[in-house]
């Protein structure tokens, strides 16, 4: 078992292909290149990252965006989360995002790492695995969490995907999820506009506010020549590119509502002893 001091960053090789992992915070990829050219939004640094961890690289969301006044119940029990949103009431993100995972396996291009969680992170006890690795392909994440006690919890999942802003941007969307001024899903849906509705065709990110979360209809998004595909279990988009002269554009995967925790059918449940797994990648168009 390798110490995890001894991964404050761990890099990945394979071909033209680079990335870099910081196991210590929460296993995010902040950097991703292929011949020199990165593909996601990197930091200057760490300690850029650590200032603002949801808009670099691959955030870790453990639950999914936000919980309204952050709370649930689950099987007759009130369940509390900090309230790291105050000014909407809310909580926000989840607390895996810059969790400590512990190295146990490193090869030139694949990662391996744990973190077991007793209730610190999240109220029930879980094994989560992430393991990252390179191909001539791309890049390719496999995500496997593990219920660790006696009894079933409700989660859900997101990746804060967040990449460089392309020319031209293509994901596949149904609707909308109509929201309050909280941004908490009201349990209605919107049509599409006309803006959204060219998604699918194609648009320039540049200089178009994109915010919204979406019902999902396909697991891959197209950024240039870049493919970003997700696992069927992946049932929402969320996007967001801060207005639109940032020069990035979070194409994110989500697994279960926004709000889920509150919402019936809004969320995944893990029963005792049983795993979850999840897989993304990111490759290139004439590669695959």
């Amino acid at each position: 078992m390798f110490s995890m001091c001894d991964f404050e960053y761990a890099s990945l090789q394979f071909g033209k292909w680079t990335a870099k992992i910081c196991p210590s915070f929460g296993m995010n990829v902040y950097s991703l290149s292929h011949s020199g050219k990165e593909i996601l939004r990197s930091p200057e640094n760490l300690e850029t990252l650590k200032s603002s961890p949801y808009l670099y690289g691959i955030p870790l969301l453990f639950p999914a965006n936000r919980t309204k006044m952050g709370e649930f119940q689950f099987d007759g029990k009130m369940y509390r989360l900090p309230l790291n949103e105050p000014e909407r009431g809310n909580h926000i993100h989840g607390l895996m995002f810059d969790a400590p995972f512990t190295v146990n396996r490193k090869t030139e291009s694949c990662i391996c790492a744990v973190y077991e969680n007793v209730s610190e992170r999240y109220p029930f006890p879980f094994r989560m695995e992430i393991t990252d690795s390179l191909s001539e392909k791309g890049f390719h994440r496999v995500v496997s969490i593990l219920n660790a006690g006696n009894a079933p919890f409700p989660y859900t999942l997101a990746f804060h995907t967040t990449f460089k802003e392309p020319e031209c941007m293509r994901v596949f969307i149904q609707k909308r999820f109509v929201c309050d001024e909280n941004y908490i899903p009201t349990g209605e849906f919107a049509k599409l506009n006309a803006l959204e509705k060219q998604y699918a065709s194609g648009i320039s990110p540049n200089g178009h506010a994109l915010s919204g979360f979406y019902v999902s209809n396909g697991n891959k998004a197209y950024l240039d020549e870049i493919a970003f595909c997700v696992s069927d279990n992946f049932d929402e988009w969320v996007l967001f590119n801060a207005g639109g002269d940032k020069g990035f554009v979070c194409i994110e995967p989500q697994a279960g509502q926004v709000n889920g925790l509150n919402t019936k059918d809004g969320l995944r449940i893990l029963k005792a002893g049983q795993t979850h797994v999840f897989t993304l990648s990111i490759t290139r168009e004439e590669d695959e």
